[in-house]
Parts: C-alpha cells; sequence; structure tokens
C-alpha cells in the first residue's frame, strides 16, 4: 500500500465495478448470505482473528530500519444504524465515502487516517452487526461497503449499536492508542440502544471465543459479569473520542445520558455526516476553530447558511480535545525512522545505526514494542 491514500478516481472504479446499475449497493453481501447464510469475511465480526487493527505503513530501509510512509495512522470508525427508517443509511455511505474520506483527510495534515466502516441492527436480526476492517484505500473501501448486509428491519425502538461498540472498545489494537493518543469513532443512529450487553449475543457476533480474543486484546473479562453498557462506554472513552451523531431529537436524552451532552451532535441533515465528522475531527485536533470552521465548510460547496448550522451542531464539542493529550507533539510524522516495527516510538536520526541488514535482523527484538 505504500504512500497511497484515498483517491476519487479509485472510488468511481470501484464503485462501477461493485455496483450494477438498477440493484442495491449491496446485493453482493445480500447474495452472499442468500449462497451461504454467512456474512462475507471481509464485514463479518468474527473472522480476521476478531480483532481489528490499524498500524502505522512502514518502508523498510537498507540499513534494516523502517521509515514511516505517510504519519501516524489515526483510525476513524462509523457504524450505521440500518434498522427501520434508517435502512438505506449504506446506499448514503456509499455515495458520501469521497466526502468522508476527503474532508477528514484535509483536517488531519501530516497524519495517516484508517477507516472503519459498520453497520448495526437489532437482535431479532439475524446478523446484529456486520464490522470491516480498518483501510485506507478507496477500492477496498468500497469493496467492503458493499458486502455489507442491511436487513433494514429491527425490532422495537432499543437498538443494539453496543456490540459494535463493544467492537470499537474490547476488539481494536491501533497504534495510536498505544502512544497514549485517542481514535475517533462516530454512531450515527435515530434511536436508543438496549441496556445490556448478553453473552449470547457477543458470541453470535464475534465468535464462541470473543471473551479470549479480549483478554488476548489486553481485556480480562467474566463471562457472568459482563460490562455495563456505562462501564463499557467509560473504557471506550479511554482510547477514543466518541460521538454519537443522532438524526432528529427523540433518542437525545438516552444518548446524552449515556455519552455527556458534549458527545452529542443533532445532526442538521443527514447528507451532513462527512462535514460534521470532519469538523468535530478537527476542532479536535486544533487544525480548525470555530470560526475557520465555517470557511473550511464554504470551501467545500456548502452554503454559508448550512456551514453555520454544522458549526453551531458542534459547537458544544470539547474544543483541542486530542491536541491538549500530552503525546500530541510526539506523534510520529512520514519519514521518521523505527528500529523495529514493533517499536512506540521512532529514534532520533541523528543516531540511527549503521547497521546492514543481517546485522538488523540477528538482534534481539528491542523491548517496549506494542504488538
Amino acid at each position: 500500500m505504500g504512500h497511497l491514500t484515498f483517491s476519487r478516481t479509485a472510488y468511481t472504479g470501484a464503485k462501477s465495478a461493485l455496483t450494477e446499475k438498477g440493484k442495491s449497493s449491496t446485493a453482493r453481501g445480500e447474495q452472499k448470505v442468500k449462497e451461504t447464510g454467512k456474512l462475507d469475511p471481509l464485514v463479518d465480526p468474527a473472522e480476521f482473528g476478531v480483532v481489528r487493527e490499524s498500524r502505522i505503513r512502514f518502508e523498510e530501509q537498507s540499513g534494516g530500519l523502517f521509515k514511516v510512509n505517510v504519519g501516524t495512522p489515526v483510525p476513524i470508525e462509523y457504524r450505521l444504524d440500518t434498522t427501520g427508517s434508517m435502512g438505506s443509511n449504506v446506499e448514503g455511505a456509499l455515495k458520501a465515502l469521497p466526502s468522508i474520506c476527503e474532508l477528514t483527510s484535509s483536517v488531519l495534515p501530516g497524519r495517516d487516517p484508517h477507516y472503519c466502516a459498520s453497520i448495526f441492527g437489532d437482535i431479532c436480526d439475524q446478523f446484529i452487526l456486520c464490522r470491516g476492517q480498518f483501510e485506507m484505500l478507496a477500492d477496498r473501501m468500497v469493496n467492503q461497503l458493499t458486502l455489507m448486509h442491511p436487513e433494514g428491519q429491527g425490532g422495537d425502538t432499543p437498538e443494539a449499536p453496543y456490540y459494535g461498540i463493544f467492537g470499537a472498545t474490547y476488539l481494536t489494537r491501533a497504534y495510536i492508542q498505544h502512544i497514549g493518543m485517542k481514535s475517533f469513532d462516530f454512531t450515527i443512529t435515530d434511536a436508543p440502544g438496549r441496556d445490556t450487553l448478553v453473552i449470547d449475543h457477543l458470541k453470535r457476533v464475534f465468535g464462541p471465543q470473543v471473551l479470549e480474543k479480549a483478554k488476548e486484546n489486553g481485556h480480562q473479562m467474566n463471562p457472568r459479569d459482563l460490562p455495563s453498557v456505562h462501564e463499557m462506554v467509560q473504557d471506550l472513552r479511554k482510547r477514543v473520542h466518541p460521538f454519537a451523531l443522532l438524526v432528529g431529537t427523540g433518542a437525545e436524552s438516552y444518548w446524552r445520558k449515556l455519552y455527556g451532552k458534549e458527545h452529542i451532535v443533532i445532526l442538521p441533515v443527514i447528507e451532513y455526516v462527512p462535514h460534521v465528522m470532519a469538523v468535530i475531527i478537527g476542532l479536535s485536533e486544533g487544525t480548525l476553530d470555530l470560526q475557520s470552521a465555517v470557511d473550511f465548510l464554504t470551501s467545500s460547496n456548502l452554503q454559508k447558511a448550512d456551514a453555520r448550522n454544522v458549526v453551531d451542531a458542534v459547537s458544544g464539542i470539547p474544543l483541542g480535545a486530542q491536541r491538549a493529550l500530552p503525546n500530541f507533539k510526539r506523534m510520529p510524522n512520514g519519514g521518521d525512522l523505527f528500529a523495529a516495527k514493533t517499536d512506540l516510538w521512532p529514534i532520533d536520526p541523528s543516531k540511527a545505526p549503521a547497521t546492514s541488514k543481517k546485522q538488523k535482523t540477528d538482534e534481539t527484538k528491542p523491548s517496549g514494542g506494542w504488538l
């Protein structure tokens, strides 16, 4: 993957190749389920080792060192409610993908955004959750979105977003979190969630070894004493900036109680999800302030009144929350050198050892690694 990032040309080509006019954009995923009774492994939360990973992209150097290709990876996970009236969200996400990637990357200069899309339904659905992989290339993201299986049903008003949030909390391994920084997480819904996690549903979603996988990832839990939803969200906030992006105000009180009012945004219109995500990230990173955010959005083809509506909607979030973290200025940049891919921090380039590749291979693995 090297230095490659999102390309609109690659997106257009992949969308043309993987969707068919007159059919649902998820026809491939629906056909897979019809033929096999299973999700495609790329979007099955129980496949690909269960734990989703976001790592630095390196290029090995002749001296045995590893050069950062793009910058510190910044994971951005977004999960879409596809129940009832929200059933067309995957269609919307596929259409909005260029805006999501281009807008968010523009407020993360020098970083390497990694995107993971998920969709959720309710416990009565055949599949409560589809969860993709962290990616940065357009064709791979389009491929995963078209393999989703939205059922568009759901049961009563409370839905089941918490299995996706469980994955983000306990089944994600991200470099950025191991250096004391945080990733970004967005839940897009119009409904409240259920109040408890159920071990049988966790096993349905992530497979029978779900708690063993969580333990391998550093999270010990008892199947007879699972964390409450509130405890899970508190764990999530230790490593993630979580936000609920709400369609309408019907579920506002529920999510406000769970996430806190500063992490709730009422969407002016659902089509502005990419703009809201980008402004939240920019305000958190300090690459935008409330005034420059309006200018940023108008330069992205929003009318000024609409841009102000978006900024007003997000104005209550914790401004500069990412920038305020202690290691913000230490995050690796493109071109930095690492002694090993598993190290947490780059080396001082003036002290780079003049070892050969063979010598480096024979050395003991450096301590302090994160994998």
